[in-house]
């Protein structure tokens, strides 16, 4: 994927994963994380995703 791409995903998942994290805030969850943390979660979520359109892409090869 394009590096641009991958920067827009990686922000509106991290926009998004706060928005749910503040939403549920502290009755639901035992603890906040911190915007490092909901950044690294992001991250995470966007490197999963870009492995599963690469072996897409190499299932389309076969």
């Amino acid at each position: 994927m394009e590096p641009r791409v991958v920067r827009k995903l990686e922000s509106a998942i991290e926009d998004a994963v706060a928005q749910i994290i503040v939403g549920m805030g502290l009755k639901r969850l035992p603890l906040l994380p911190s915007r490092h943390t909901m950044h690294l979660m992001a991250k995470a979520a966007t490197a999963v995703y870009e492995s599963a359109v690469e072996q897409h892409r190499k299932a389309g090869d076969d």
